[in-house]
């Protein structure tokens, strides 16, 4: 750390000399512009004027050998394309039409904005095209919860109407969440690296960054127990415990009032939208004991009572995602000493 002291040309203007060795670093010379970008904490980032117009793509390569899992490959890729890179080229020693096919279709699946732009018999290489430009991170999430919401309600209509159908349809989607989760984390861990950015994507500050990191984990979580449920459509006998399946629907749309008014306030980071979010978790934990105690009163099919038991687990603790999420709404509203 250096000690700079502020002096006064002029009469007016306040100066401060820039690091002989960071100028010598960043190759900046005599007259060249750099940004000056104030921040939420009262500091100032400089950042050379190039750099934010002319940002070279990082690169990198992952080499795939013999003994390399493919579920560890794809997840070795996904790393690199959270950490921001813009160039992935997966190389391989040998060619493998099973490895390359899997490789493809998962990238395509779970990735937003990633295109294969070559392939040959040593690999493939990837560009991400999606910036955050293209994408804000707000509206990514916002979109996010939507197919997260969607995707419970359509299992409890499975669930009502026995339609494995529609429940198989309802865990494909899940993927879809997942590519929203991907997107989002590589905008957070670029904002991070490089604080120009943070307005950018729309948040104030580092402190956001974390509060969204954690939002949009409690997100995707719901996408996987919305996709539980519907996994269990076929455990569950037709027509068992009808009138148990009304207070099913009943408390899931309570638990999506809560997820949904939860995600709100984040956005518009109002506090008193998410204290009522909050307040909604009794009632549903209400709604499950009384739901419980139905099924046993009514003697059910201890494997329809079981698959039901982690039915209402899920429904349960999609309103509980929703709490996390309006008790990070009100963390934000509270402004940084």
């Amino acid at each position: 750390m250096e000690t700079r002291k502020v002096q006064v040309t002029g009469g007016n203007s306040f100066v401060v000399s820039l690091p002989k060795t960071w100028v010598k670093d960043v190759g900046l010379k005599a007259k060249d512009s750099v940004q000056v970008l104030p921040q939420a904490d009262m500091s100032l980032l400089i950042v050379p004027r190039r750099e934010l117009a002319e940002a070279e793509k990082s690169e990198a390569t992952i080499e795939i050998t013999q003994e390399t899992d493919k579920d560890a490959a794809l997840r070795l890729f996904i790393s690199y394309y959270l950490a921001g890179y813009d160039i992935v080229r997966l190389r391989s020693p040998r060619y493998d039409p099973g490895l390359r096919s899997y490789m493809r279709e998962a990238i395509r699946r779970k990735l937003v904005g990633i295109e294969i732009i070559e392939e040959n018999a040593n690999g493939m290489t990837t560009q991400c095209l999606s910036g955050y430009a293209d994408l804000p991170l707000k509206k990514a999430l916002e979109r996010m919860s939507i197919v997260a919401s969607g995707m419970v309600k359509d299992a409890v209509a499975a669930l009502r109407g026995g339609d494995e159908g529609l429940a198989g349809e309802v865990v494909a989607r899940d993927d879809e969440v997942d590519r929203f989760y991907h997107f989002i984390l590589r905008q957070l861990n670029l904002a991070v690296r490089n604080r120009s950015i943070i307005e950018n994507i729309g948040l104030t500050s580092a402190r956001d960054c974390l509060g969204y990191r954690l939002a949009v984990k409690s997100v995707e979580r719901v996408g996987d127990h919305a996709a539980a449920v519907a996994e269990l459509v076929s455990g569950v006998r037709e027509g068992a415990a009808e009138k148990a399946m009304k207070e099913v629907e009943k408390m899931s749309d309570l638990s999506l009032k809560e997820f949904g008014d939860s995600v709100s306030s984040l956005l518009r980071l109002d506090r008193k939208l998410a204290n009522e979010a909050i307040g909604l978790t009794r009632r549903v934990k209400e709604l499950d004991e009384k739901i419980s105690g139905e099924l046993l009163a009514m003697k059910t099919d201890p494997d329809t009572f079981g698959s039901i038991k982690l039915i209402l687990e899920s429904i349960r603790r999609v309103g509980e995602y929703g709490s996390d999420i309006a008790e990070i709404a009100v963390d934000l509203t509270v402004k940084e000493p």
